[in-house]
């Protein structure tokens, strides 16, 4: 009953929130693999922007943290993505979002659309999620949505701040997972905060048909970590296995 209900809400506004999917002192857990992660001179060659000290992606977690494969495979995620994406799902990237205290917001947009057409597609090509490994506040930066705006099949007028009024937070207690259609209008809030940080496991989902070469900064998955995985986060990797993004790409 959970994941039809979240199926229905995110169908009609375009995201949903399952509470608390992880325990909390999981997400704890987590959270402190994820700072120490981030702060490793050695995974700089994973970030996204690595001259950007307030909001750090890190990529490559599949590779660099088991702690996540459960969030990757966890059930009711599965179950959700499968229904709008199909049966044969991917798993592009998992990475982890560290948005530090006075951090300003994001830009509005929609993900992955960047060169598609115009009007974009009524079948969806994304379900992405965000696991909460802190606390979501609105002060510390939670993800901001504009409810429904994927049926618009429009991309955010040019201009659109986070702080609009139509925009809502998302916030939760850490261990709950937030997913959303790849065409709702979305950015990530501001950190108002003087000393709290927000940390976030991002995990993207995509149909079979999707060329994943166009996902920038994305990371294969290691051999020797493909060989560790259980089989069903097997299934869900198994087209991205290699030792560097340039051998993956080239190779196909």
């Amino acid at each position: 009953m959970i994941v039809q209900e979240a199926v229905e809400h995110l169908e009609l506004f375009g995201y949903c929130l399952l509470e608390e999917a992880i325990p909390a002192e999981q997400a704890e857990r987590m959270a402190e693999r994820y700072f120490a992660l981030h702060e490793e001179p050695t995974n700089r060659a994973y970030l996204q922007n690595p001259d950007d000290d307030l909001y750090q992606t890190l990529f490559s977690l599949l590779n660099l943290d088991e702690l996540c494969w459960a969030c990757v495979a966890h059930p009711d995620v599965l179950a959700i993505a499968r229904h709008f994406l199909g049966p044969d799902i991917r798993v592009a990237e998992a990475c982890s979002k560290w948005v530090k205290p006075s951090a300003p917001a994001g830009g509005v947009h929609t993900d992955s659309a960047h060169d598609l057409p115009d009007l974009l597609p009524d079948t969806p090509w994304m379900i992405n999620s965000i696991w909460m490994m802190t606390d979501f506040t609105e002060e510390i930066g939670a993800t901001r949505i504009m409810p429904s705006s994927h049926r618009l099949r429009r991309r955010p007028p040019k201009g659109m701040n986070a702080d609009d009024r139509r925009l809502l937070p998302i916030t939760g207690r850490r261990g709950s997972v937030f997913l959303w259609h790849g065409g709702v209008w979305h950015a990530n809030g501001a950190n108002t905060t003087q000393d709290q940080d927000r940390m976030a496991l991002n995990i993207a989902y995509y149909p079979p048909w999707w060329n994943l070469a166009r996902e920038g900064g994305h990371q294969p998955v290691w051999p020797e970590t493909f060989e560790r995985m259980p089989k069903e986060l097997q299934e869900l990797t198994r087209h991205r296995v290699a030792r560097t993004r340039a051998e993956f790409y080239e190779s196909g």
